[in-house]
């Protein structure tokens, strides 16, 4: 039996960039392209209307620009992973799109085989970062940036739960640890499910871990 494939969307306004793109990842045996955009709203509505495990964005779109594309699926569609693609090198874009949750960030400059490792990895909900980022992410994941923490939409109180989970640590461990009844536990597990978003508390650790985030 056939593993199931991938299945993509790309959103790109150059027709040239869109075409090479899309024959790429045509030819990859494990992912499936099931529509193009060229426009953050054509993107939005198709995604809504196909459903693929993929979103691949362009940061730079008209009517609406990858970033806020993302942040707009993150409640629309949720179990959507994107990836988006840039021209850019600053951190003014980086931070908006983690803020926005996208899973991947990658320069338009990387080979090939890298986007297909890119969009392998957010499809399992990991996250991916263009390589000559690296140290730039690892300083922000790890106290280097004042400004900068993963996961912004989260209180303080649901990044504690969030580092606990990652540890994976029941309600009942989490409410002794943080002092708390096991209801409001249960309800700021239940919130960090939903902003991340997560389908469950496995992804949710391991979103955590992909980010840095340590048990506590």
């Amino acid at each position: 039996m056939n593993p199931r494939r991938i299945t993509v969307l790309v959103a790109e306004d150059h027709p040239v960039f869109l075409e090479g793109l899309v024959a790429r990842l045509s030819v990859a045996e494990d992912m499936t392209v099931v529509a193009t955009a060229r426009t953050g709203t054509e993107a939005e509505r198709l995604i809504l209307e196909h459903g693929p495990d993929v979103a691949v964005l362009d940061i730079e779109m008209p009517e609406r620009n990858g970033i806020e594309t993302a942040r707009r699926l993150r409640t629309a569609v949720p179990g959507v992973a994107v990836l988006v693609l840039t021209a850019y090198d600053d951190d003014e874009r980086l931070e908006a799109a983690m803020d926005a949750g996208v899973l991947g960030y990658l320069s338009k400059h990387a080979e090939p085989d890298t986007v297909l490792e890119a969009i392998r990895t957010v499809a399992r909900a990991a996250m991916f970062f263009d390589p000559s980022l690296t140290d730039r992410i690892r300083d922000r994941l790890c106290g280097g940036s004042q400004r900068y923490r993963p996961f912004r939409q989260l209180t303080d109180r649901e990044h504690q739960v969030l580092a606990l989970l990652a540890g994976n640590c029941s309600n009942e461990t989490i409410a002794e640890r943080l002092g708390i009844s096991s209801k409001t536990a249960r309800n700021h597990v239940s919130a960090v499910l939903t902003k991340l978003p997560a389908r469950d508390r496995g992804q949710a650790a391991r979103m955590a871990r992909e980010a840095g985030v340590a048990p506590r």
